[in-house]
């Protein structure tokens, strides 16, 4: 099956694809009612043959495995990336983004 799907899931010449995401969060954060937004669009990297899913998937991931081997994160076990990735290492995780071109707004709003 998969030989007879593989070269049909190829895009054709030309075409590209986009990732978005749209996350909102609400709680409380120093005590005040917070709404946060986050919001991504990423496209394909024409120029280097790296599509958006695959910007948007392998970079998090190639930068997280480097903060774990410099022991950055240092959490054991099955961690949700949310738990392991928090404060500083957070912040230093979206300037590696940023590095890649990968840009997630933050939009914070008391509620």
């Amino acid at each position: 099956l998969s030989h007879i799907m593989t070269p049909k899931l190829q895009p054709l010449e030309g075409e590209t694809d986009v990732c978005v995401m749209w996350n909102t969060l609400t709680g409380i954060k120093d005590g005040q009612k917070m709404r946060i937004d986050y919001y991504m669009w990423e496209e394909a990297d024409i120029e280097n043959g790296i599509s958006a899913m695959g910007r948007v998937t392998a970079f998090p991931e190639a930068i997280a495995t480097v903060m774990v081997g410099k022991g950055e994160i240092n959490k054991k076990g099955i961690v949700a990336p949310e738990d392991a990735i928090e404060g500083k290492i957070y912040e230093n995780f979206l300037e590696e983004l940023k590095r890649r071109k990968i840009n997630i707004l933050e939009v914070f709003k008391k509620i």
